[in-house]
């Protein structure tokens, strides 16, 4: 929402959540959930997303049905592999806003690793299905790209695909099936779903009843809670190694979420990073080599 619009709504946004918490509840949790495709489109357009686009005409394409529609999925084998031998995969799972195509970085250092790497577009992003996206759709749509292309080594994740992977690993969300993997490395994830939910809550101007009321709404949807979603709880509830890779200087989600989530047990470990940013990190010599060297390790 551009700042100008939010300034002007915001007034209203914070009488309405007063009046009829209900309503800008479930208003609030539909813009919560709601991904703005436009952007995206131009970002893929943009910077390095240009030279990562030619990575992804080295895949196979194809279509992931799971419950709630289908998911675009880009499979690299390596080079000179049996396609119906069962190598062990590594699952790419891209942020908010994103595409398969920023983690593609990743592909060519872990495909001369010997790992079939599989990268793809989240509901509601890039070729996929679906018009909104939360952690349940999220973790859905890991398990079926899991099942389908079992079994997973690692899974690679980045901002809001942390959450997601999380919550799959640790079987947060009812009557969803927990995704096995060995390892795990989070780029830029969020350490607290209760803080992503009530920072979006003050940045629309939703009151306190109207803030209680969006995250009954998450309670509905999810089956669980927000606070189900604290990410070192959950990662602790797993055990697997993990590696947290943050930039000091990320002005969307602040180290403090790396240190937070890196508090989970030893078999977390946390490697600093900075002049990156939230985004510009994916394509960082050093976080690919650190990512390959954790998976491959």
């Amino acid at each position: 929402m551009a700042d100008i619009a939010l300034r002007l709504l915001r007034p209203l946004i914070r009488v309405s959540s007063f009046l009829a918490p209900k309503t800008s509840g479930r208003l609030a949790f539909k813009a919560f959930c709601t991904p703005p495709r436009r952007l995206q489109g131009n970002a893929n357009r943009k910077g390095a997303a240009r030279p990562a686009t030619t990575r992804l005409q080295a895949s196979e394409a194809v279509s992931i049905p799971f419950p709630c529609g289908s998911v675009a999925a880009y499979v690299f084998n390596p080079p000179g592999a049996d396609p119906v031998e069962q190598r062990p995969t590594v699952i790419l799972v891209h942020g908010w806003t994103g595409a398969a195509v920023f983690m593609t970085a990743f592909v060519a250092p872990l495909l001369a690793s010997g790992f079939r790497v599989v990268a793809y577009d989240l509901p509601a992003h890039g070729a996929s299905t679906g018009s909104e996206l939360n952690i349940p759709l999220g973790v859905a749509s890991l398990a079926a790209v899991a099942r389908a292309f079992a079994p997973v080594h690692a899974i690679v994740t980045h901002s809001f695909g942390g959450a997601i992977a999380l919550a799959a690993l640790a079987g947060t969300v009812p009557g969803q099936p927990v995704v096995k993997a060995k390892r795990l490395a989070m780029i830029a994830a969020p350490s607290s779903m209760t803080l992503v939910t009530r920072r979006f809550g003050a940045a629309i101007g939703l009151g306190a009843r109207g803030q209680a009321a969006l995250e009954r709404r998450i309670h509905v949807v999810a089956g669980a809670p927000v606070t189900a979603f604290e990410g070192a709880a959950q990662l602790a509830s797993v055990g697997l190694p993990a590696l947290i890779v943050h930039c000091r200087d990320d002005k969307e989600l602040g180290f403090q979420h790396a240190e937070a989530l890196a508090t989970a047990g030893p078999f977390a470990r946390l490697v600093p990073m900075n002049g990156l940013g939230h985004r510009r990190i994916l394509q960082a010599k050093p976080v690919v080599e650190a990512v390959t060297s954790f998976v491959t390790a």
